[in-house]
């Protein structure tokens, strides 16, 4: 799978800008503040229907513009694919696929996929479980409908059950609830085990890669035992709160290095090696059970690793489309400089 074309309108600070993409690396360079994050955000929507800084689709458009469009086309592995997604002031966004309108953001997932890295992704280890609660669910939904499906219907019920807790005091009723979000929080926790035991011997091989096998890092999915008897268990205290405390949107991803939590005791250069070694491994991941090779967004990332480990993630991507932004340029890749909301070669 590789981007082969890259156009955007009206889009953040780009009134209007086309990148001819090549098959490896493609480096956006330019000072802050030009909008070289701006396109990586414009792929990162036409991948998975949302832009990643933010979930509001006005703030994309232009200042003074009501419509803005983000086109893509990629090859895959079985041919062609053109993505086009049209924003515009209180109106719905509009998504066509081949041209062909769709009405579901699930139709999208899954036509091109992305891996998208940047600093702030350092939450993934060093933040709240809620971060990395999004990476599984921003990976699972690419690349399994059923997962997609599944985690908006459990965020629904858990909404309705939220409401009715915070107006209703009657345990009895919340039965009807609680059998909707057992039956999907079971699908959602099976398939994120799965997820993370498949990711694991990935993230392992990766870290001892950018390590130099000087550490060893393990994932463990930390969920529910039994959801339906710890939700019965909970009830009263749900009541109390006024709040659903137990189920999969309170799951956690635990991240160790040498048996240590590396929330507590790692270094920020041993966090920052972690987080991108998981970003490297969902590419291989990805690779193996899609049969296509996802796209590598790295925002910034340069900046935040040494000599050795920048030479080791370059090595890391030889077979991989990346789009990096950088404000200096590597000795590697076709190089666009962006300015202004221009991006020339």
């Amino acid at each position: 799978m590789r981007i082969t074309q890259l156009t955007v309108d009206n889009f953040r600070n780009h009134k209007h800008t086309t990148l001819q993409l090549d098959t490896g690396v493609n480096v956006l360079v330019g000072q802050n503040a030009q909008g070289k994050t701006n396109l990586l955000e414009a792929i990162y929507l036409a991948c998975v229907g949302r832009g990643w800084r933010t979930t509001r689709d006005s703030e994309m458009v232009q200042f003074g513009q009501e419509r803005a469009l983000v086109q893509v086309s990629a090859v895959k592995n079985f041919g062609t694919v053109e993505i086009a997604i049209q924003l515009g002031l209180g109106l719905k966004k509009s998504i066509a696929i081949n041209r062909v309108p769709i009405a579901k953001v699930a139709e999208l997932m899954g036509q091109i996929n992305c891996i998208f890295f940047s600093p702030d992704e350092l939450k993934l280890v060093k933040e709240t479980p809620a971060d990395r609660r999004r990476f599984m669910n921003i990976d699972l939904s690419q690349i399994d409908k059923t997962y997609f499906y599944a985690l908006a219907r459990y965020n629904k019920i858990l909404q309705q059950r939220n409401a009715y807790l915070k107006t209703n005091n009657n345990p009895r009723e919340l039965s009807i609830w609680d059998e909707q979000l057992i039956t999907q929080g079971k699908i959602i926790i099976a398939k994120r085990q799965a997820f993370i035991q498949k990711l694991t011997p990935y993230v392992v091989a990766k870290h001892q890669e950018l390590t130099g096998g000087n550490e060893t890092i393990t994932l463990t999915y930390e969920t529910c035992t039994d959801l339906a008897q710890e939700l019965s268990a909970a009830r009263e205290r749900d009541l109390r709160l006024h709040t659903t405390t137990v189920g999969p949107h309170r799951d956690d991803i635990a991240i160790a290095i040498n048996g240590q939590d590396v929330r507590i005791y790692g270094s920020q250069g041993q966090q920052r090696t972690a987080a991108l070694s998981i970003k490297l491994a969902e590419l291989d991941l990805f690779t193996a059970i899609t049969g296509e090779r996802p796209i590598l967004l790295l925002d910034d990332v340069f900046s935040e690793l040494d000599s050795n480990r920048q030479a080791r993630l370059l090595k890391a991507i030889t077979n991989t489309q990346a789009v990096i932004t950088a404000t200096d340029a590597p000795a590697i890749g076709k190089i666009f400089t962006v300015k202004n909301g221009t991006a020339r070669l």
